[in-house]
């Protein structure tokens, strides 16, 4: 099998094993074919496997019918899988009704079994061209439908520029991975549309929260990057940690349920003496980052430093610390050893700004107060 065919590879679902065997006789030699014999192990596959290009599906089956599967295909909350062309298996005792159903559903096709060689090899055929075709036109396209950020080959290709240019003129930049945590709750509780407009709703607080010179991009469901051009660690540290504060403090109603919002974030950073690096290194190192994050329990940003990843409790975004009423308290002698440790964590990007900003030579006494506030 070439790799082009194991990159376009076809799932047919059927609970009947002679039918799920016939087409894999006829589609072997030209496809990579994987099999599934219900709704359930098919949305196992699809949900795992990134390669599958067309989906052929019967409609009576146990466990989960091809109605569910299609639907569930249709609301997916990952774009690409959600667009997989499903293309019907339907038998001769099939209604009028029926098929008029799962074309409201979003099928793509039917074909009639039994089928014959060649009416499943050229709708196979036609499907996988048109859906490399797509694939290509959204690569050549620089922005992300959803958000109107960039998309991941833009960031990219934007990306690697930017880097080039840092190592050429020695200055500092760093890269930032978000993700919006237990997104995969809210899509599943409140559907593919609510979850959308919470995506664009964040993309529009990053918008705002990055400076005009900063990159950003929307990746994929609550996936979205930030590519920071002359800006350290503790810069991105500052810009990340405002962008989370902004997303925590949103509200959001839906019905009767008001809940808030939690970011979790990885950041690294080049290093100055390392001219070698890639950026598909630092999009490795930032991805880490965020997953100690997320590993943490969410509401976090990490920060990596070589091979030690390092939590940054100041962005602990859970927590909430009203300094006005603690000014009242600390009058009233009322403030307790952990909350007065989380005002301090809180206040460090407003000294780290103010010791960039009026020069004031604090870098060493903020890094010791971070080492001793997280001991």
């Amino acid at each position: 099998m070439s790799e082009e065919n194991s990159e376009n590879q076809i799932l047919v679902v059927d609970d009947s094993r002679v039918i799920r065997r016939a087409a894999v006789k006829i589609l072997q030699h030209d496809f990579d074919v994987i099999e599934a014999a219900d709704g359930e192990e098919a949305w196992y596959e699809l949900q795992n496997n990134a390669h599958i290009s067309v989906v052929f599906s019967d409609l009576g089956m146990p466990n989960m019918d091809g109605f569910e599967l299609l639907d569930k295909i249709r609301n997916a909350g990952d774009s690409v899988l959600a667009k997989v062309p499903v293309i019907i298996i339907t038998g001769a005792e099939e209604s009028d009704g029926t098929k008029e159903e799962v074309l409201r559903l979003g099928a793509t096709d039917f074909i009639t079994k039994p089928f014959d060689s060649a009416s499943l090899k050229s709708r196979a055929t036609a499907h996988i061209n048109y859906r490399k075709e797509v694939k290509n036109l959204e690569k050549s396209v620089a922005h992300d439908a959803l958000t109107g950020l960039l998309t991941e080959l833009s960031f990219r290709q934007q990306g690697e520029g930017a880097l080039a240019y840092a190592k050429r003129h020695g200055t500092e930049i760093s890269l930032v991975k978000f993700d919006i945590d237990n997104f995969s709750e809210l899509h599943e509780r409140y559907g593919k549309k609510i979850a959308e407009q919470i995506v664009c709703k964040v993309a529009t607080l990053i918008t705002d929260g990055k400076r005009e010179e900063d990159i950003a991009a929307h990746q994929s469901l609550s996936h979205f990057s930030l590519l920071l051009p002359c800006s350290s660690s503790d810069g991105a540290e500052l810009l990340v940690g405002r962008i989370c504060q902004r997303v925590s403090r949103l509200k959001l109603k839906l019905g009767t349920d008001v809940f808030s919002l939690h970011f979790s974030a990885g950041i690294t950073s080049l290093k100055l003496d390392d001219v070698e690096i890639k950026f598909e290194t630092l999009l490795q190192q930032s991805e880490k980052a965020l997953a100690k994050a997320l590993h943490e329990g969410g509401g976090k940003v990490s920060v990596y430093q070589g091979d030690e990843l390092i939590h940054d409790a100041m962005h602990d975004i859970n927590i909430d610390v009203n300094l006005d009423e603690m000014i009242l308290q600390i009058a009233d002698d009322d403030v307790s050893n952990e909350l007065l440790a989380h005002a301090m964590l809180k206040i460090l990007p407003l000294l780290t700004y103010a010791d960039n900003q009026l020069k004031l030579d604090l870098k060493n006494t903020i890094h010791d107060l971070k080492r001793r506030l997280h001991m």
